[in-house]
């Protein structure tokens, strides 16, 4: 699945599997090129939040 963040960043995110991290997705950052969401160079997987983003494409 496709969110953005308060911070209009991208990512591509999972769910973390871990019921204390419930709060949060596994996530690592893509951009937008030509209609399909791509990873952006140097990206790693990293802790998302969840409260205040939007879902932009589901998987």
């Amino acid at each position: 699945m496709i969110i953005e963040t308060l911070a209009n960043q991208f990512f591509r995110v999972r769910e973390t599997g871990d019921p204390s991290a419930a709060h949060v997705w596994l996530g690592i950052e893509v951009k937008r090129v030509r209609g399909a969401y791509v990873p952006k160079a140097k990206a790693r997987e990293i802790l998302v939040r969840k409260l205040g983003t939007r879902m932009v494409e589901a998987a």
